[in-house]
């Protein structure tokens, strides 16, 4: 039993860590493309991959919860080995356009799904724990972006990266076939969001992955910007999320502790400071330890943001998911069109300035309103 819940955690975070990986790559790759992209059509890219993404929160997290999960699994992911080597092959930005939406389509089914699959897997006990080991998948796909995505655009071509997306990709698909995942219940009929907790978490999770994907989509680029060579952005690109790896394995532990609402209240105030010193503090020494910072507490609120979900939802955890990943993900599309028009009108200085303002005021909500 013991093995089984194992490998249920592990497929489960391989599938979130290549739905997150895959979106992020562009972010490391567009600067070694042959495609050569503006800034304009960068944002273009990542906000084709939210929109698809998001398309497919609200009806994964339902068909999880009357579908066995483990087949939407092993079809996104089919999906996504698809994508993923159109992106690879594209010869012009028009057929990189295609392969990022269709991308975000695929991707889009992955974290609700699973989530459902460790819902009716763990107790309300174990859940907390089985989560934060599931989400080591979000902190290690960022460190393994910037560590060896770098390396390999610059000794095998850009394009390698997408193909090697793409084989993963179908392996892992066809590891759900091996895991046995009951149907979720039907019995009851109910508004997802009857619960005002659910709206909360929606509006203030947006806030908050609004100022984290403009960080993880545009700070590569701002290392590079600031004087540091190709490996130095990357090494420091990755420790926005190494110290996430130990926090991600204790944050279980941490949410038990003192709560998920003064997790995420705490958590995310100090992520925000962190984001605003970006601004002040670029000498190269300081640049690594804030980034090191910013792991450490990230990966304390993205497992925060799961386990809140899956205590509201109950038996509708997919659902609930969904629909709150439908806003949290939908923060994507906007932040590359806000971040792409700050770095134009105003630099760098004032995208660290305000990134940092809109995560403190989406702790503010957390506190002031959620009730778990």
């Amino acid at each position: 039993m013991m093995l089984k819940k194992i490998f249920i955690v592990f497929i489960s975070s391989l599938s979130f860590f290549l739905s997150y990986f895959s979106r992020i790559a562009w972010s490391i790759v567009s600067v070694y493309s042959s495609l050569k992209p503006t800034v304009i059509e960068d944002g273009i890219i990542f906000s084709l991959f939210f929109i698809g993404y998001i398309i497919v929160q609200i009806p994964a997290g339902i068909l999880s919860d009357y579908v066995s999960p483990k087949i939407i699994a092993l079809l996104s992911l089919v999906g996504l080995a698809l994508s993923s080597f159109i992106s690879g092959i594209a010869s012009n930005i028009q057929e990189e356009y295609f392969g990022s939406i269709l991308m975000g389509l695929s991707a889009g089914w992955i974290y609700p799904v699973t989530i459902k699959i460790l819902s009716l897997s763990f107790s309300k006990q174990e859940l907390p724990v089985a989560i934060g080991y599931y989400s080591l998948a979000w902190p290690l796909s960022i460190v393994l972006a910037g560590l060896i995505l770098p390396w390999i655009s610059i000794n095998f071509g850009w394009r390698s990266s997408y193909y090697i997306i793409s084989f993963v990709s179908l392996i892992t698909a066809f590891m759900f076939i091996f895991i046995r995942s009951r149907k979720g219940e039907q019995s009851k009929r109910e508004i997802i969001v009857k619960d005002k907790n659910v709206i909360i978490i929606s509006l203030a999770g947006f806030l908050f992955f609004l100022a984290y994907w403009i960080i993880t989509l545009y700070a590569y680029k701002y290392f590079l910007f600031i004087g540091l060579n190709d490996y130095l952005a990357g090494i420091a690109y990755s420790l926005l999320a190494l110290a996430g790896i130990p926090s991600t394995i204790i944050a279980g532990y941490i949410i038990r502790s003192l709560g998920v609402k003064i997790t995420l209240s705490l958590f995310e105030l100090f992520y925000g400071t962190l984001t605003f010193s970006l601004s002040f503090l670029t000498l190269p020494i300081y640049i690594m330890t804030i980034s090191s910072i910013m792991g450490f507490v990230r990966f304390v609120i993205t497992p925060a943001n799961s386990t809140a979900v899956s205590l509201i939802g109950g038996n509708k955890a997919g659902s609930v998911t969904g629909f709150a990943n439908f806003f949290w993900q939908s923060s994507g599309i906007i932040a590359p069109i806000v971040a792409s028009f700050i770095i134009l009108s105003m630099g760098y200085f004032s995208l660290w300035i305000i990134s940092g303002l809109i995560i403190m005021i989406s702790s503010l909500i957390y506190f002031s309103l959620l009730k778990i």
